[in-house]
């Protein structure tokens, strides 16, 4: 997730799953080239099982993609998060006040450990809420919760290496990060 909006009082998070673009697009690549290199070295027949992968990937592609956002609003003390997908739109809301933190989680929906990130809002109550229904790069999703925990006026101790995207973070957050991490 990237930060789309920042004010003193609301937080837009926007993920348009471009990690997933950039790599089947990569693969598509690869796999248009190798077959080309084939058919160029007279092994024609590899031809027709690449123009089908690539065309599975691009659809696969489409009927695929999602957009979440999720907007924190302290004005409204909500929190709405918006997927669009291919099934259309649907909303989640819930009170601001009830957010307790932000957190990377890895567990799968069988309740084991995936071990693949996925940013979610940890509630007053214990509840942990996905901030998006899919996992995606780990480094989008510690972005999100650097976001929330900034935005919520929290501290980022445990934070890994690469959390932080300079260039975003000194655009959006450069205020809280004076206040949160004075120089002694």
């Amino acid at each position: 997730m990237r930060i789309q909006d920042k004010t003193a009082t609301s937080l837009t998070l926007v993920d348009t799953q471009q990690d997933k673009k950039l790599g089947l697009t990569l693969a598509g690549m690869f796999i248009a080239g190798a077959s080309l290199v084939m058919a160029w070295e007279g092994f024609y027949e590899v031809l027709l099982p690449g123009a089908v992968l690539v065309v599975a990937m691009a659809v696969y592609w489409r009927l695929s993609k999602m957009r979440s956002v999720l907007v924190l609003d302290k004005a409204a003390n909500t929190v709405t998060l918006t997927v669009e997908s291919r099934k259309g739109s649907e909303d989640w809301t819930w009170k601001l006040s009830e957010v307790e933190t932000a957190a990377i989680g890895t567990v799968g929906a069988q309740g084991t450990d995936s071990g693949r990130a996925r940013p979610s809002l940890i509630m007053k109550d214990g509840t942990v809420v996905p901030m998006r229904p899919y996992h995606a790069a780990g480094g989008q999703s510690w972005q999100a919760v650097a976001a929330v925990r900034l935005f919520l006026g929290q501290r980022l101790d445990d934070a890994p290496v690469g959390w932080l995207q300079p260039e975003a973070f000194d655009r959006f957050f450069a205020d809280e990060m004076a206040r949160l991490y004075k120089k002694p």
